[in-house]
């Protein structure tokens, strides 16, 4: 799926047809965001051991939630991961949220769609053929404080000057984070917003979509 498609099903777009001009203005915005976003990710890979039940890999972290040993049940390696585009998008961002409203929602929406796909590239790119689907913390019954476990681990601030706010938050604003199963046969890549804590509130559910690719 396309940047272009997937920044419009964030914005609530369903087969619609949509007017030449509007369809312009994504163009243009698709355009300026890859001009100015500056992508990079981290990621490192362990391989998993059980133990009474447990998930072991060589690192601090604690992966043992009930969501992320089903996510992992069929894995023989876990991959940690994190990706980001960089504080240039966030300052264009907080540039248009002043000036120019429009160009601003849908830049936002541009760059969540950009972002997934430099970490689908960085997966594919990788010598595995059988992944799952990434899983974030926040989502689930995995909390939101491991994004300070997986960033430590990752070394991501150094590494590509991804870091939290005090209340979580990751800066830059356009960063991602999550767990990714690896195996030798077919793993689980369905998603469901069943787990997910903001369901109640989800603003991509109240336009009839979803925050995560279907397909």
């Amino acid at each position: 799926m396309s940047i272009k498609s997937e920044a419009l099903r964030y914005l609530g777009h369903k087969d619609q047809n949509i007017p030449d001009d509007q369809m312009q203005l994504m163009d243009s915005v698709i355009e300026e965001t890859l001009m100015v976003a500056e992508p990079k990710t981290v990621h490192r890979i362990f391989d998993i051991e059980r133990r009474d039940g447990r998930i072991v890999i060589p690192a601090d972290i604690d992966l043992n939630t009930d969501d992320l040993k089903r996510l992992l049940i069929r894995s023989q390696a876990v991959m940690l991961i994190g990706g980001t585009l960089g504080l240039s998008i966030d300052r264009k961002l907080r540039y248009y949220s002043k000036t120019d409203a429009t160009r601003m929602i849908i830049m936002d929406a541009v760059a969540s769609a950009l972002i997934e796909e430099v970490c689908d590239t960085l997966q594919s790119n990788l010598p595995f053929e059988h992944y799952t689907f990434r899983f974030s913390p926040g989502y689930g019954d995995v909390p939101l404080t491991m994004q300070k476990d997986l960033l430590r681990v990752l070394d991501a601030g150094r590494r590509i000057g991804l870091s939290l706010t005090s209340s979580l938050l990751m800066v830059p604003q356009k960063s991602i984070t999550g767990v990714v199963g690896i195996g030798d046969k077919e793993l689980n890549r369905n998603r469901s917003c069943d787990g997910c804590r903001l369901i109640e509130q989800c603003e991509y559910r109240k336009k009839g979509t979803v925050c995560y690719k279907t397909n």
